[in-house]
């Protein structure tokens, strides 16, 4: 008998999902809710098709703007795109910026990041004892990969497993 398929293989729902729990990362919100909100606020030329093609960062900021505007309590959350405008230009750059971002109030951030390996695919995350700890849609469990394992860039220097795409980093940080 074939292996069933899990959620995550056939759809590219990650987005929605990294939304979901940068959100409940941050403070407490009706996660039903958020998913709706990002759903809904998707253009008739990206749904259904996001489901199979997976999101862009353009509709990471459309559903984020979305909830903002919809759901309350969210003025307690900040919403930054630190790279967006200025991309680190090396793997040592991006992990030296990456962690100052964290250098205040760790415990009340986290940061949604794109990959394009092992898959293209967004998750949250957040420093954690020489790692980062993914809050991953596509697990089970949250784990945290040491950052030998992981590049911010186009080309893998070795053996690692994670590539990240230095500009695609959307910061939420609780602010009170």
């Amino acid at each position: 008998m074939p292996r069933a398929k899990q959620q995550g293989e056939l759809d590219g729902l990650c987005g929605i999902y990294a939304i979901v729990n940068a959100l409940s990362k941050t403070a407490q919100f009706d996660e039903e809710l958020v998913f709706r909100t990002c759903c809904n606020s998707l253009t008739a030329q990206r749904w259904p098709s996001t489901l199979w093609e997976g999101t862009t960062l353009r509709d990471l900021e459309t559903m984020i703007k979305e909830c903002r505007h919809r759901l309350k309590g969210l003025d307690r959350i900040t919403v930054t795109y630190p790279f967006r405008s200025t991309e680190p230009k090396s793997n040592d750059e991006f992990w030296n910026k990456f962690d100052g971002l964290f250098a205040e109030n760790g415990t009340g951030k986290c940061a949604i990041i794109g990959l394009t390996e092992p898959s293209l695919h967004w998750l949250v995350c957040y420093p954690n004892k020489g790692g980062l700890t993914f809050i991953d849609s596509g697990a089970r469990k949250n784990q945290t990969v040491p950052r030998a394992e992981i590049y911010a860039g186009v080309r893998r220097t070795g053996q690692q497993t994670y590539r990240i795409v230095r500009k695609e980093v959307i910061l939420f940080e609780r602010t009170h």
